[in-house]
């Protein structure tokens, strides 16, 4: 007989266990809060690695995000006892990085959507009696059956000092899986105050992470916050939902600089390569923050993500550029004075890493091969970021990706639908990409639009 009832698994590369072989609390709360719940109901939960996955009768799987589905293809895809047929024990996928689960189909049993921890005993109980779950939020992923992304009440139990204060965010930003994969639940008062906590420990770190609205009224000293701005210009952050002027960055930068006399860091999360971003965009954002002028010195690092077309959100159907490549500016000034230094983090993503999670959200079936090169091609391997893309290009098209979708054309999840109905979504994906190509943007009037140039904008 078993010593668990199932067993977390716990892999490299990830770098997310203990000496012990179980999560980091910081770095996946989501499991650990699952391994809770089925804990309180009389389950004995362990932890397993892919070598002993075959000590336990079901083995539960933790994506975090969408690049843990290569962690975890890389960690059992060779095995021979994790192919279907040789298999020995049954897997369940879930986590916030469950999206797609075609990638990894061969190597799970079911996968889990959404927010599992009011149903998630029940599911685990099933598999375990032999008997198929059935729930509107789990997915047989030998028949990719429709799934719901499910939506939960906030967790009551405090878990390694965390407690659920909110989740979803009010903001409804257009590009985030987050706000549309979750409701808002939670008072907007508990974002910030003591939900400044619960995002820190979300995103496994102390600093507290807030909006940027937030940093007008900071009311003091800081030695660290995470913010975001997600769009170097005022056009592309009021097209795509995050509605912070330039003036509104300026203040900002001037508030947390008030307080001294050490300096305040600003870790500022950015969307970079949107559908339509030009050079002009940055160089707005350039003037931007040359304008401030803060008391005391701050330290503003730029962390550049491209975007990509999250499923289950508006902007699921648009493409994908590759370029330009951010990675190039790592760690590049973009001001330095006594009192402000901006630069861009030294942790920017490559147009290769970029692909690859690309691929993660909008694989099918038929890109089995891919995938597996991806993940085991030993030229692919030894080859640095650029030459690594231009490798697999010559047997794969990026376009196949990349591509922008038609919006009244089939849906890129026509497998898994969010909260709001797909004809919600087209709704809001048809207005928005008029307002891009009209120049028409919530809030302003864009004047001397041309394609790919500048552009001015003006308050209404």
């Amino acid at each position: 007989m078993s010593e668990y009832d199932c067993g977390f698994l716990v892999y490299e590369p990830l770098r997310q266990r203990r000496a012990d072989n179980s999560f980091d609390g910081n770095t996946n709360i989501g499991a650990k809060v699952i391994a809770d719940v089925l804990t309180r109901s009389g389950l004995r939960v362990g932890y397993v690695t892919p070598e002993s996955a075959h000590t336990v009768p079901l083995v539960l799987v933790s994506l975090t995000s969408t690049y843990d589905v290569f962690a975890y293809y890389s960690a059992v895809a060779l095995r021979p006892d994790w192919q279907p047929a040789a298999r020995s024990f049954k897997v369940l996928v879930g986590g916030f990085g469950m999206q797609n689960p075609s990638p990894i189909r061969k190597y799970a049993d079911y996968a889990a959507f959404g927010r599992a921890h009011e149903w998630v005993v029940d599911i685990v109980q099933k598999i375990l009696s032999g008997v198929s779950p059935i729930h509107q939020s789990v997915m047989d992923c030998r028949e990719f059956n429709h799934v719901v992304i499910s939506q939960s009440n906030l967790y009551q139990h405090e878990v390694d000092g965390w407690k659920e204060e909110f989740t979803g965010c009010p903001l409804k930003c257009k590009f985030c899986h987050y706000t549309f994969a979750r409701k808002h639940a939670g008072t907007d008062e508990s974002y910030s105050a003591g939900g400044v906590y619960s995002q820190s420990m979300l995103t496994g770190g102390g600093s507290p992470e807030v909006t940027w609205p937030q940093l007008l009224t900071w009311p003091k000293k800081a030695g660290r916050v995470r913010v975001a701005i997600d769009g170097a210009s005022e056009r592309l952050r009021y097209l795509y939902g995050k509605r912070i002027s330039n003036d509104d960055i300026v203040n900002g930068i001037n508030q947390m600089g008030s307080y001294g006399p050490n300096a305040t860091t600003l870790m500022v999360y950015n969307i970079c390569n949107f559908p339509g971003e030009t050079a002009e965009d940055f160089g707005e954002f350039i003037d931007t923050v040359s304008r401030a002028n803060p008391k005391f010195r701050v330290i503003f690092v730029l962390q550049s993500t491209p975007f990509r077309p999250s499923l289950a959100t508006p902007m699921q159907w648009e493409g994908v550029s590759l370029l330009p490549d951010w990675s190039k500016r790592r760690a590049g000034v973009i001001i330095d004075r006594p009192n402000l230094r901006v630069v861009h983090s030294f942790t920017l993503e490559t147009p290769w890493s970029h692909l690859r999670s690309v691929v993660a959200e909008r694989a099918t079936p038929e890109d089995d091969a891919a995938i597996h090169a991806i993940c085991f091609s030993p030229k692919l391997a030894s080859e640095r970021a650029d030459r690594a893309l231009a490798l697999f290009a010559r047997n794969w098209s990026p376009d196949k990706w990349t591509a922008e979708r038609d919006i009244d054309g089939p849906s890129p999840s026509p497998f898994v639908s969010g909260y709001l109905p797909d004809d919600t979504l087209r709704k809001i994906a048809r207005k928005m990409r008029a307002q891009r190509f009209s120049g028409l943007i919530p809030g302003r009037r864009v004047i001397n639009i041309m394609p790919q140039s500048s552009v001015a904008l003006a308050a209404e």
